[in-house]
C-alpha cells in the first residue's frame, strides 16, 4: 500500500551557506540519509539505511534513521509504501531535482529580500571566476528579453 506522496517539488526551508552539498539545505545526517537512497536501486527500509549509513563510517542508531527517514518524506523529499510492518523509501527527486530547487529557493530568497545586491554581487563574482562568463550571461539575458517581447 504505498502512501501518497508529498509532491516532487519539495519546500526547504534552511540555508547554511558554509554547510557543504546538500547540508547547505538539510542537516548533515539528513544529506547523508538522501545519499544513501539515492544509492540504492531498490526502495530501502530503515535498516538498509543504517546498514549503508554504518559502513560509510557513520554510526546510528536505527530509530535515529526512522526519525530522519520520516522527516524526509514530511518534507517531500521521499516516497514510502509499507510493506509488512515496515516502511520502504524511494526519492521523490534526483540530486539534480534537489539541486535546482535549492538553487531557485535560494536565489528566489535573496531577489525577494536584496535584490539589487544580490543581482550587483553575482554579476560581480561571475567577473572575478571566470570573465567569459559574463557572455553567456549577457546572451541569456537577451535571449529572456526577446522571449518576454514575443509573448506581449
Amino acid at each position: 500500500m504505498k502512501e501518497e506522496d508529498k509532491g516532487t517539488d519539495p519546500r526547504l526551508e534552511v540555508f547554511r551557506p558554509r554547510a557543504q552539498g546538500l547540508q547547505k539545505m538539510l542537516g548533515k545526517l539528513e544529506a547523508q540519509v538522501m545519499e544513501a537512497v539515492w544509492d540504492s536501486p531498490n526502495a530501502v527500509c530503515v535498516e538498509d539505511v543504517r546498514r549503508r549509513l554504518n559502513e560509510r563510517g557513520t554510526k546510528v542508531a536505527y530509530t535515529t534513521v526512522m526519525t530522519t527517514l520520516s522527516r524526509l518524506y514530511t518534507k517531500g523529499l521521499l516516497s514510502r509504501e509499507i510493506r509488512g510492518k515496515a516502511y520502504f523509501y524511494t526519492p521523490n527527486v534526483s540530486r539534480r531535482e534537489l539541486s535546482s530547487t535549492m538553487t531557485r529557493e535560494v536565489i528566489d530568497g535573496l531577489l525577494s529580500t536584496f535584490a539589487e545586491p544580490a543581482l550587483s554581487y553575482f554579476v560581480e563574482a561571475v567577473s572575478e571566476s571566470d570573465p567569459s562568463k559574463l557572455d553567456l550571461l549577457a546572451s541569456l539575458i537577451e535571449k529572456k528579453r526577446q522571449e518576454r517581447q514575443e509573448g506581449d
